[in-house]
């Protein structure tokens, strides 16, 4: 058996546990600590999973102590939250980390620089199976442990291994932060089309509908998004009109890379 503590279990803790409920095999036993944690939650509602709202060391000997502790919660949390953490741990539970910027050698300063420790950044597509995580293992993770990890972070979605974690924080501005960046674009649509002339209902069905179905043709299609928007461009029509002003000198693709930088930066900042 092996004891898996989910520390935080808002929508992404939530996220992954349902998939692991789900999807994983027999032998793993959950845990969810959360001292907001709602009698209505979903963890509270399934007999596999043993839910608290404190830490008690008492609670957890050595032989009950858990085998890894996913630490589910924003980065400013983790402070407060690592001392009880530590405390109900051993020297061999392995520490899973999903907080933007905090590096593995602040998480060492909290929890001891022997450490077993994964830092991952998953993204919100992983709440239906679509989201792709970044991983990193430090080199006191076992092999065992890395198979497994890898095993839960891919029912979410798409697992990616990393060599350099100084890439973790361009990959939070990209993946982490990214689906923000799309929703923004289908508020941006639907805003436009309203402008143009259209009621809003229909500039919202417009919308959703065309950013879901591009999103689906790139996933079915062979070809590059590059060739894709060269379909779709009649030389002088009307998307070459428009593409004219995204592709400008200060359009789309010099915005989009201020914001990944900007995203990114700040990823930097919160792990000093």
């Amino acid at each position: 058996m092996i004891r898996i503590l989910l520390a935080g279990c808002g929508k992404m803790g939530t996220a992954m546990l349902q998939g692991w409920l789900a999807q994983l095999d027999a032998g793993l036993e959950f845990m969810v600590y959360d001292p907001m944690l709602a009698d209505d939650h979903l963890a509270c509602q399934d007999d596999r999973v043993v839910t608290m709202t404190t830490l008690d060391p008492g609670q957890f000997p050595v032989d009950q102590a858990p085998d890894l502790v996913v630490l589910a919660m924003k980065p400013q949390m983790l402070p407060d939250a690592m001392p009880p953490l530590a405390a109900i741990s051993t020297p061999k539970t392995v520490f899973l980390s999903i907080a933007a910027g905090i590096t593995m050698a602040t998480l060492k300063d909290h929890l001891g620089e022997d450490r077993a420790i994964i830092r991952t950044m998953p993204n919100t597509p992983a709440a239906i199976g679509k989201g792709i995580t970044a991983m990193i293992f430090n080199d006191a993770v076992n092999p065992k442990m890395v198979a497994l990890t890898k095993e839960m972070m891919g029912v979410i979605g798409v697992v990616v291994e990393l060599d350099d974690e100084a890439d973790m924080d361009a990959v939070t501005a990209v993946s982490g932060s990214g689906p923000a960046y799309v929703f923004l674009m289908r508020e941006a649509l639907e805003s436009a089309g309203i402008t143009a002339g259209l009621k809003p209902d229909l500039a919202a069905k417009l919308a959703e509908a065309t950013i879901s179905g591009a999103s689906s043709l790139m996933d079915a299609s062979d070809e590059s998004p590059s060739q894709l928007r060269i379909n779709v461009t009649s030389p002088a029509g009307t998307t070459q009109a428009a593409l004219d002003v995204l592709m400008a000198e200060n359009g789309l693709h010099q915005l989009m890379t201020s914001a990944v930088l900007a995203a990114r930066n700040r990823s930097k900042e919160l792990g000093k």
